[in-house]
């Protein structure tokens, strides 16, 4: 970074190296979404667990055993829910940066093409200069070449 910031290194470099930041920053963003499923699966369970001990210690009515059964499956909604929220900000977060990537994209060949219709440009100004330069020199050498000629064809006459 400090290279970048004083304007040391090459630009495969730098593109090297915002690469990698991209890719460990995917990396962790992946591991956060695993930890996350992984946290609500272990607090899922540890309920089921906790259920199951209690009804295997006493005996409930029917209604406590439903009401525990709700409370996992409220658990394992809440869980998915938060895993679809942070899903659905990946995808935001990875669509913006592709939109920012393809606008940037856009930006570069624009740039290119501008300087390549610049290049052309120049390059046809040169080519017309030199065509005009060659030209005048053509009408210059055939000028002299009429005058020379003429005075040839008058001192013939005059022999």
């Amino acid at each position: 970074m400090e290279e970048h910031i004083k304007g040391k290194g090459s630009i495969e470099k730098i593109q090297e190296r915002v690469m990698r930041m991209k890719q460990l920053k995917e990396i962790l963003r992946e591991q956060r979404r695993r930890q996350l499923k992984e946290d609500h699966g272990r607090l899922i369970q540890e309920e089921v667990e906790k259920m199951e001990r209690d009804l295997a210690l006493e005996q409930l009515p029917e209604l406590q055993v439903l009401s525990r059964e709700r409370q996992v499956l409220v658990l394992q909604i809440e869980a998915l829910r938060a895993e679809a929220q942070q899903a659905e900000r990946d995808l935001e977060d990875q669509h913006d940066r592709h939109q920012t990537e393809l606008q940037c994209l856009k930006e570069e060949s624009l740039q290119v093409f501008r300087m390549f219709r610049q290049v052309c440009e120049e390059q046809r100004k040169l080519s017309e200069s030199r065509y005009r330069g060659v030209l005048l020199e053509a009408v210059h050498d055939a000028v002299y070449l009429s005058a020379q000629n003429q005075q040839l064809q008058a001192d013939n006459q005059h022999l």
